[in-house]
């Protein structure tokens, strides 16, 4: 046996050369208009799937190619989403705690389970999306946090790194949500801040679910690379793009998703 036939049985039995070009387009995509509105990954595990990935391979792999738009979207933003140190530590460790929690369902938790969750994170996507209201935001670098804020924001941040990491679909925009709504900082902090109070959730997830053989490495490698370009290259021109059009983007998408999830839980009967 040859190096190619080993390698070649590594790799899954749905896997086809042909993906690799379209995942890597699907994470530039997807992070892109991920990086600006959040739920980038609702184009990324529907595309996924589609391809045959199992749904938990689909979210696993989907959860750990954001470790790329992390990246990008750091080495894009300014420096000062560093200043306030006090408030990164307190969202990162709630964080953290809930994606720990997220991790051990994802991984224990039936498929059929996990699809009802992605479902109802998806509805909520669509609701936010659609009767979506402007509220007025501020910087953050000398935001402080009052002390009657401490429970609710850590109670909501410890939810949503369980939903993160259990089903990854519109986490980013649930940050937006409860940044905007509790903290209300800028739109172009809660960029870089929503990337670093991730990043040690993402990490573990990354590795306890590559322990437990649900990351597919093939995608996995080539989302990295489409999910740095994307988040990179957004943040820098974020200004300059409509948001309007990338909502209706993300609305068609998380319904065809949601479409996709519906049927396949009625043909499972």
């Amino acid at each position: 046996m040859n190096v190619f036939d080993f390698l070649t049985q590594l790799l899954p039995p749905y896997f086809k050369f042909w993906h690799l070009p379209l995942v890597f387009l699907v994470g530039l995509i997807g992070e892109g208009y991920g990086t600006v509105v959040g739920s980038g990954g609702i184009l990324i595990q529907f595309v996924l799937a589609a391809l045959g990935m199992p749904l938990q391979s689909v979210v696993a792999t989907d959860i750990a190619g954001t470790m790329g738009a992390n990246a990008g979207v750091l080495v894009a933003s300014p420096k000062s989403i560093w200043a306030n140190k006090k408030l990164l530590l307190v969202l990162a460790i709630s964080f953290f705690i809930g994606g720990v929690i997220g991790t051990i369902f994802l991984i224990k938790i039936p498929v059929k389970l996990l699809k009802y969750i992605v479902i109802a994170g998806l509805i909520l996507i669509l609701l936010r999306m659609i009767f979506k209201k402007v509220t007025n935001i501020q910087a953050s670098k000398h935001l402080e946090i009052k002390i009657q804020q401490y429970p609710l924001l850590l109670a909501i941040m410890s939810a949503l790194g369980i939903y993160g990491n259990v089903s990854g679909v519109g986490v980013g925009t649930f940050q937006k949500i409860a940044f905007v709504s509790i903290l209300r900082i800028s739109f172009i902090d809660s960029l870089g801040i929503g990337n670093i109070i991730m990043i040690p959730a993402t990490i573990f997830s990354f590795i306890v679910t590559a322990i437990s053989g649900l990351i597919a490495w093939p995608y996995l490698i080539i989302l990295w690379f489409g999910t740095f370009i994307g988040g990179k290259n957004v943040t820098k021109y974020v200004r300059k793009i409509p948001d309007k059009y990338l909502r209706i983007i993300l609305v068609i998408v998380a319904f065809s998703y949601l479409i996709y999830l519906l049927l396949s839980l009625f043909y499972e009967r």
